[in-house]
C-alpha cells in the first residue's frame, strides 16, 4: 500500500512540474521599468505562446510560436539579458520554466 501511495505522489508531482509556470522578467533602471513575460494560450501546453514586452505602460508582442517548445522562454531570457547589457537590473519572477530557458539561452 505504501508503494502505491509513493508512486501516486510522485506521479502528481511530475504532472504538476510539467504545467507551465509563469515566466516573467522585470527590468529596472532608475524610474524606468520594463516587463518581459511569456504568455501561454493554455496552462497545460508550452505552445502556442507569445513573448510580451511592456515599456512605459505600452505592451506589445515581440515573438509568437505555434509549435516550437521552449522558444518563447529562450527569447524572453535572451531579451532580459540584452536589457541587462543596456544597464537595466533584471529580476526573474518565474517558476521552473524560466530557469530552463536561462540555461538554454547561455
Amino acid at each position: 500500500m505504501r508503494k502505491f501511495l509513493l508512486l501516486g505522489s510522485l506521479l502528481v508531482v511530475s504532472v504538476s512540474a510539467t504545467a507551465n509556470d509563469a515566466v516573467k522578467y522585470t527590468c529596472k533602471m532608475g524610474n524606468a521599468e520594463r516587463v518581459i513575460e511569456v504568455v501561454y494560450a493554455s496552462t497545460d501546453k508550452p505552445v502556442p505562446c507569445t513573448v510580451s514586452y511592456t515599456k512605459d505602460g505600452d505592451a506589445q508582442t515581440l515573438w509568437s510560436y505555434e509549435s516550437t517548445e521552449g522558444q518563447c522562454e529562450a527569447k524572453a531570457a535572451e531579451f532580459a539579458e540584452k536589457q541587462s547589457g543596456w544597464g537595466f537590473s533584471c529580476s526573474n519572477e518565474t517558476g521552473s520554466s524560466a530557469s530552463e530557458a536561462e540555461t538554454s539561452a547561455q
